[in-house]
């Protein structure tokens, strides 16, 4: 029976165990760090700037240009739209209703008057009917076709008596030619409109504009009728016939209105002159007026028929049938609309947190590389939004951006990234579920190709496979959701291989800025950068040749040792070419540089030769940051030798405290690099073939099993010194290098053949 102390101990003991947090737990106590609000604040504010600049308040309109609509499409609203044709027949009516304008001008009929009244001075005040006189009676009588008058000379001569007689009368003149002026004056003001200055746009019955030029300056709208000449004629000859009439005092003057008649039916001028300017001012006035003639669509009327592609005009008819039914949206349903969005938003933001929080934590450790991951994916979603309702051309920022973050970060995460972009563009753009399948089969056919890039033609191959995906996916995924297989449907799935190809050309010229923006090498760059004629290698082989043979020989081995476990072989290689640069700076204090009969470290404390050797590293990445070297290659440099012991002088050390019990202990940290350790594979693997290919040259007879236990020893003891904990190396993989590295460095120091030597003769 258990004592009741113990049991309570033990309880308390089972109760102070708590076990590992869970997924959740993790990805919660992550972001609720103090250093992430700010994180978090980013993704808020880009939330809340996508939303904006998409509109995302209101829904997309979902209809594009090619679109085969199943059914008859209804609008969802009454809305109307401007009649095109109904407005231009309103507009051509108001043109050809719009009034002439006219000058007058009233001095004309002034000069007709002064002619007349000059004509009538001279006959009644000449002595006999003579040649001249004859003349000037002849304008008052109708002449034949053969310029015979009707009347004979004596009748002619007798009524030139009887209009001298007449007018001999006391103040006769003076009242003819207020009668002349009286019977004239309402048509001055108004004015006479001879045939020729009739347009064509006016009717008998329409009404003209008469301006009067002058000081007195008049604006008078008259109808065209009562102004032409042969209707004025008319009048004035009625004017004329009762002020002449008044003037005879019940004589018989009828021959003197008949001749008068005649002159004035015969001189009669036009007064009226259209001006164009005014009135095409007028006329262009005049349609601008008229209001555009709207066509009224109800809830009942099909907006579109089934079974063609929406060209144009029907897109433009959809529109406003969207812009209507936006305007009649309420406060409420905008605000309901923009929660979901934003909730879309920060849904899929979580999801990518989420895997970066397990798969990618530099990500957010550094707030510069996560606003290199966010910016870039926000303004793809933008781009992507502004593409789609102009060219239908979405793919290709989502496609230039799978390939960045394939190339920067992974492939797996690439494809989640196009994943969640592709969603946000088809949500907030209205484009359907085939635009999102096309987009999300193109960037993942081109994110699985972007394994290694080794030239720049590879992006472009990338470009032409993800062009035929595109091509292919759009043509049988349309075909699969119900559009018929017409000219068009091929039309739009060649333009998305188009876009496809397009986006491939696109990332080889961009390929150079993605890599010093994410500070990252491709196949590309590694091989410009391991060219032998770089100047840091140039000046490495001039001052350190033995540093320079060896990193060209660890080079070789730990290219195919991180290639045997998965890693990036040619990364290692260029990093191998890099790793010593900082020995040039000393090259006399290491062993591959020295004499066999001088040792620069023979009259030096064991302290201060560890601090010249130390010192390789910080000088090696301080030429590496003056000759701009990427950030991949100075860790390469830096992480080495990790945090190892510098054991040679460690033990001499350790010897003299052995000798000489007055010295003081040797502290071990002094004889270790400062670090770091390999944070990666291929830092791990550099590590191993360095100090290897060192040891190696130490060996007598470098036989297969002495290398074998050489690489098994140098490579356990730094796992054992925890070197290897930071970079996720695993045993199986360790083991993996061994045997590579043990193969390389065998057929590097093989065995050869002794000859004989020749004998003198």
């Amino acid at each position: 029976m258990a004592q009741p102390g113990k049991s309570k101990k033990r309880a308390k003991h089972v109760a102070t165990l708590e076990l590992p947090p869970g997924t959740f737990r993790r990805f919660i106590s992550e972001l609720s760090h103090p250093d992430k609000l700010l994180y978090l604040a980013c993704a808020l504010f880009a939330a809340i700037a996508l939303w904006l600049v998409t509109g995302a308040w209101n829904p997309p309109m979902e209809y594009r240009p090619g679109f085969v609509p199943p059914s008859e499409i209804h609008p969802r609203v009454q809305f109307s739209v401007l009649d095109p044709l109904a407005t231009a027949k309103a507009e051509r009516d108001a043109e050809n209703e719009a009034k002439s304008v006219y000058l007058n001008e009233p001095a004309r009929l002034d000069q007709l008057r002064s002619r007349l009244q000059s004509i009538i001075v001279q006959l009644t005040t000449a002595k006999q009917f003579d040649v001249e006189v004859e003349r000037l009676w002849n304008e008052f009588f109708p002449i034949a076709d053969d310029d015979v008058s009707p009347l004979s000379p004596m009748e002619r001569e007798e009524q030139f008596q009887r209009l001298k007689a007449l007018f001999n009368r006391e103040n006769m003149l003076n009242a003819f030619e207020q009668n002349i002026a009286t019977a004239l004056k309402p048509f001055a003001s108004r004015g006479i409109m001879s045939p020729e200055q009739l347009e064509e746009k006016q009717g008998q019955a329409a009404s003209i504009i008469v301006v009067t030029p002058g000081p007195n300056a008049n604006k008078q709208i008259i109808s065209q009728n009562d102004v032409l000449k042969a209707q004025v004629f008319e009048n004035i000859r009625t004017s004329l016939r009762i002020e002449l009439e008044k003037l005879a005092k019940g004589e018989d003057i009828n021959f003197l209105v008949e001749a008068v008649d005649y002159w004035v039916d015969k001189n009669l001028p036009g007064t009226l002159f259209i001006d164009k300017a005014a009135t095409a001012t007028e006329r262009e006035d005049a349609v601008a007026a008229v209001e555009p003639v709207m066509h009224i669509y109800s809830t009942k009327d099909a907006v579109v028929l089934p079974g063609k592609p929406l060209d144009p005009t029907e897109i433009k008819l959809l529109h406003a049938e969207h812009r209507a039914y936006i305007d009649q949206r309420s406060f409420f349903s905008k605000t309901i609309y923009s929660l979901a969005i934003l909730g879309m938003y920060y849904a899929l933001g979580a999801l990518c947190a989420i895997y970066l929080v397990f798969k990618c934590p530099s990500i957010l450790r550094d707030l510069n590389e996560y606003l290199l991951f966010l910016v870039p994916t926000c303004t793809t979603i933008a781009m992507g939004y502004w593409f789609d309702d102009r060219w239908q051309a979405e793919l290709i920022p989502v496609m230039i951006l799978a390939m960045t973050v394939s190339i920067a970060y992974r492939q797996e995460f690439a494809l989640l990234v196009t994943a969640c972009v592709s969603l946000a563009i088809v949500l907030t753009s209205g484009s359907s579920l085939v635009a999102f399948v096309t987009i999300t089969a193109t960037c993942s056919a081109a994110t699985l190709s972007m394994n290694r890039i080794r030239s720049r033609n590879k992006l472009i191959f990338v470009g032409l496979w993800a062009g035929l995906v595109a091509f292919a996916t759009k043509y049988g995924v349309s075909i699969v959701s119900g559009q018929p297989a017409t000219m068009a449907l091929l039309q739009a799935a060649a333009w998305q291989g188009v876009y496809a190809v397009g986006a491939g050309f696109l990332m080889t010229g961009l390929l150079p800025f993605v890599e010093k923006a994410y500070g990252i090498l491709t196949d590309i760059s590694l091989l410009e950068l391991g060219d032998a004629a770089h100047p840091l290698l140039q000046k490495l082989a001039q001052r350190a040749p033995g540093t320079y043979n060896h990193s060209i020989t660890v080079a070789s081995i730990a290219e195919s040792a991180a290639d045997s476990i998965g890693a990036n072989g040619l990364l290692v290689r260029v990093g191998a070419y890099f790793h010593d640069i900082g020995k040039m700076m000393k090259p006399e204090y290491f062993i591959e540089n020295q004499n066999a009969s001088s040792n620069r470290h023979d009259g030096l404390n064991p302290a201060i030769s560890t601090l010249v050797i130390i010192a390789h590293v910080k000088d090696g990445a301080d030429l590496a940051r003056q000759n701009r070297l990427p950030r991949a290659i100075i860790d390469f440099i830096e992480q080495h030798h990790g945090t190892t012991l510098v054991e040679y002088f460690y033990r001499v050390a350790s010897a003299k405290v052995e000798a000489n019990p007055d010295e003081r202990e040797v502290d071990e940290t002094i004889y270790r690099y400062p670090g770091p350790k390999p944070q990666t594979k291929e830092a791990a693997v550099l590590m191993i073939c360095d100090a290897v290919e060192s040891a190696c040259r130490t060996l007598v007879e470098p036989t297969a099993s002495r290398i074998e236990a050489l690489v098994e020893e140098l490579s356990m003891k730094r796992l054992l010194d925890g070197q290897f904990d930071e970079c996720g190396l695993t045993l199986s993989e360790l083991r993996q290098i061994q045997s590579s590295v043990t193969k390389s460095l065998t057929a590097v120091y093989h065995g050869r053949v002794k000859y004989p030597s020749s004998q003198p003769a």
